[in-house]
């Protein structure tokens, strides 16, 4: 009988060390959300950035688009620190204060809301979309034609950060229910 209390026993904590993958982790978790027009002008789109690490400096930070239904439109994911600073931190870097973290996360889901007419014009004699009085070099994943299409289309468009000085550009054309980057740009 002792035997089987034993062999019992050993396969219960088996058992709850197996479920465990879920675990509680003191660290660097917090999230931030804003609501934003894009996809469809009479429900709101949520934009959730959040936060996930052992320390806010070691963090990994992602931003999701999702439609008034929940259903995922875009997503996102960097480091904090490379977020900030650029690259991983230094080996003596002061730590990230969860504030810090929360003014990021809630600054990041403010995203700017902009047409995609308001975009540079590509002219033939340029290799990418240009801005005369502009010092943004501007990148697309577009053809001419193509970038010229959207541009023209005066597409609803959100633009975030996706480094310490790079910003990228998406729309969601009517009907295709896919967003697209249109634009990346940075000095």
């Amino acid at each position: 009988m002792r035997v089987f209390l034993v062999v019992a026993a050993t396969l219960a904590l088996c058992a709850c060390e197996r479920g465990s993958d879920t675990q509680v982790v003191a660290g660097c978790m917090r999230t931030a959300t804003h609501e934003v027009t894009w996809t469809n002008a009479d429900a709101a789109d949520v934009i959730t950035t959040s936060s996930q690490g052992p320390t806010c400096q070691q963090a990994v930070v992602t931003l999701v688009v999702r439609n008034a239904s929940g259903d995922p439109l875009w997503s996102f994911a960097s480091m904090y620190y490379g977020m900030r600073f650029g690259g991983l931190p230094p080996e003596n870097a002061p730590s990230v204060p969860v504030e810090d973290m929360e003014a990021f996360l809630a600054s990041w889901a403010d995203t700017t809301t902009m047409r995609s007419g308001e975009l540079p014009q590509w002219n033939e004699d340029e290799d990418a979309p240009a801005a005369a009085d502009s010092a943004f070099t501007y990148e697309t994943p577009l053809d001419r034609e193509a970038y010229r299409t959207q541009r023209d289309r005066n597409l609803p468009m959100i633009c975030y950060a996706a480094g310490v000085e790079t910003t990228q550009c998406l729309i969601a054309p009517p009907g295709s229910r896919t967003p697209s980057m249109i634009v990346a740009y940075g000095p």
